[in-house]
């Protein structure tokens, strides 16, 4: 009973729930995070051009009629 309730509880609970669960989740925000914020400069230029391909990018979906149908 001890060696069941040891593996279940470094196996069981402390991989997989803790590891899919709030434990796993938070650790790919953090990664996600990260990530993202090398993505931030801080210089307006790049949040006009990243803005200028969003607005590309729209136009050719409404072109090619993918979007309002």
């Amino acid at each position: 009973a001890k060696w069941l309730g040891r593996f279940l509880w470094k196996k069981g609970d402390g991989s997989i729930i803790d590891g899919f669960g709030p434990d796993g989740v938070s650790a790919r925000v953090l990664d996600v995070t990260r990530n993202v914020v090398r993505l931030q400069t801080g210089y307006l230029y790049h949040y006009a051009f990243a803005m200028l391909i969003g607005v590309a990018g729209l136009i050719t979906w409404f072109i090619f009629g993918l979007g309002g149908q």
